[in-house]
């Protein structure tokens, strides 16, 4: 019996509905829906688009500075093997003054990029050159 009793009461409701709200709504339903669904796409797409963006970015600056400072980091290692390997061949002798004071001069000379260059040993002794003024080589022993 219920059954019966709703059942008119929506087709009353139905032909009651204007044809022109019965053919509009539905389209603007759809509409709304479109463009809803088009904005919120386009915005996630936006932020994938940016936040690949900014990952590209963070990963090349990270490079260039490691790059950076393996360059920097090389140098202080490559001039102790040649040093170490001056001292292992004869032609750099530590307790002759004036010679060390010119191949530690030479060699500040040659890498303008150091600030200071040189050797203590074991006794105490030290010897060296570097730029403090000015970038002018001054030598220290």
């Amino acid at each position: 019996m219920s059954y019966s009793l709703q059942r008119p009461v929506a087709r009353t409701f139905i032909h009651r509905l204007p044809l022109r709200a019965v053919l509009v709504v539905p389209f603007v339903l759809q509409i709304f829906a479109a463009v809803g669904l088009v904005g919120y796409f386009s915005f996630r797409n936006g932020q994938q688009a940016v936040n690949d963006l900014a990952n590209q970015l963070i990963d090349s600056a990270t490079q260039r500075v490691n790059d950076q400072l393996d360059n920097y980091l090389a140098l202080p290692q490559q001039l102790g093997e040649v040093t170490a390997e001056a001292i292992a061949s004869g032609q750099l002798n530590l307790k002759d003054t004036q010679a060390s004071e010119r191949y530690f001069w030479r060699q500040s000379k040659v890498f303008d990029t150091i600030s200071y260059i040189g050797y203590t040993l074991t006794d105490g002794r030290q010897g060296g050159a570097g730029r403090w003024v000015n970038r002018k080589i001054y030598h220290y022993l």
